[in-house]
């Protein structure tokens, strides 16, 4: 299960992960908590969904690109150094009272700009570190390392903010992020075991002819996509009922966090062991994981009191990660090495399309509707198509199972 991590460099490829997520999080929710003290309105915290998920829509590709082009080592370096200037900036426009939602907005869309460059380029680095039979098992490891830092980067902004106030947050990260560099100045660029040709070009037209001659590596993209669109970020779904439905303080939020973690990890866990040398991930565990993940989704909806309904996420996120796990270890497993950075570019393109899409939906529905009357049809469409796919593998996908 933890193979990879006998690896020197992947073993700090990994903590930087663990300190990088708990900083995605934290920031996450700090912004969406943001938000809503601004502005009290699922429409507004929809829409700022939309304007953190457009430039990773559009720069996801550019990532990939990069990835397969430069040094990864050194873009992580600078997109590190970029999100410390803006943390900053967002602490102290907040401290001097001209932190406003059209500001906020500005500064969330730079903040996903760099997100949507580093994801990528991480994602190349930490295939490289490893080698090729160990490719999806280090796929699977890096689903289990967002999970740690949600296990404590929503509890440290959401008492970060009940203790002090909503901006405290942000010159948190910043400092974390100074860490963040230390550990990235320790990976050794010499000691890969998997290299891009000096041909590589970062063309993008090379992935997508690719994936044109292996059109059944979409299947994955396109079904996380709709997912993640309906919902399947968890942490979106939670703010609104934690602040919303039960009407409780952002402590609350950060529990669900934790709770959430918990059950990634363990989805992120069980996703890795069964990407061990020898086997790859399969179409099948997918579907049948997304079948738990509508079920179990459908039932947050109907949660009677707010620790019902964070027992139950947890299940949610379980089957969520296992669901990701499975659909990222896919797509890396059968791309070849000069192309993972495109390829996985393109696969958060998809992925982000959903989301961009979805946000903003998501907040409407749940302002014309009810946000519980949301929830359950997010859970109600994962449980349909993924029903509707679990008949596929033998037919269709049996050349990527």
């Amino acid at each position: 299960m933890f193979s990879s991590l006998s690896f020197r460099n992947y073993r700090r490829i990994f903590l930087y992960s663990c300190l990088n997520s708990g900083a995605g999080w934290a920031s996450t929710l700090a912004i969406e908590w943001l938000v809503l003290d601004l502005t009290g309105s699922a429409v507004a915290l929809g829409a700022m969904v939309g304007i953190q998920i457009t430039p990773v829509i559009f720069l996801s590709l550019i990532g990939g690109s990069f990835a397969d082009k430069f040094s990864e080592k050194r873009v992580l370096l600078v997109t590190s150094s970029l999100l410390i200037l803006i943390y900053i900036a967002m602490f102290f426009t907040y401290k001097n009272g001209l932190l406003n939602f059209g500001l906020l907005g500005v500064l969330a869309f730079t903040l996903t700009t760099v997100w949507a460059v580093q994801g990528p380029v991480f994602t190349a680095l930490s295939i490289k570190v490893v080698p090729e039979e160990r490719v999806a098992n280090a796929i699977s490891l890096n689903s289990v390392t967002f999970n740690i830092g949600r296990l404590f980067g929503p509890v440290a902004a959401g008492f970060l903010i009940a203790i002090f106030d909503t901006g405290t947050p942000f010159i948190y990260l910043a400092v974390l992020y100074l860490l963040i560099i230390a550990i990235l100045l320790q990976v050794k660029m010499s000691e890969l075991h998997q290299r891009s040709s000096a041909a590589a070009s970062g063309n993008l037209r090379e992935a997508f002819a690719f994936l044109n001659k292996n059109r059944k590596l979409y299947l994955p993209m396109a079904l996380t996509g709709v997912f993640i669109g309906l919902g399947m970020n968890f942490s979106f779904i939670s703010s609104l009922m934690v602040r919303k439905v039960f009407e409780e303080d952002s402590r609350h939020l950060g529990f669900v966090g934790v709770l959430l973690a918990i059950g990634g990890i363990i989805g992120a866990g069980y996703a890795a062991r069964m990407s061990v040398s020898g086997h790859r991930p399969s179409f099948t565990t997918l579907t049948r994981s997304g079948i738990a993940l509508g079920f179990f989704w459908l039932a947050t909806a109907f949660s009677p009191n707010f620790w019902t309904f964070a027992g139950i996420a947890l299940l949610v996120n379980l089957f969520h990660l296992m669901v990701m796990a499975t659909a990222n270890g896919m797509i890396a497993a059968h791309s070849p090495v000069d192309l993972q950075g495109r390829v996985y570019g393109i696969y958060l393109f998809i992925f982000h399309i959903g989301f961009g899409i979805g946000g903003p939906l998501i907040g409407l529905l749940a302002e014309v509707t009810s946000i519980r009357f949301m929830v359950g049809l997010g859970g109600a469409i994962v449980l349909l198509l993924s029903l509707a796919f679990v008949t596929l593998p033998k037919k269709v996908t049996l050349a990527i199972s």
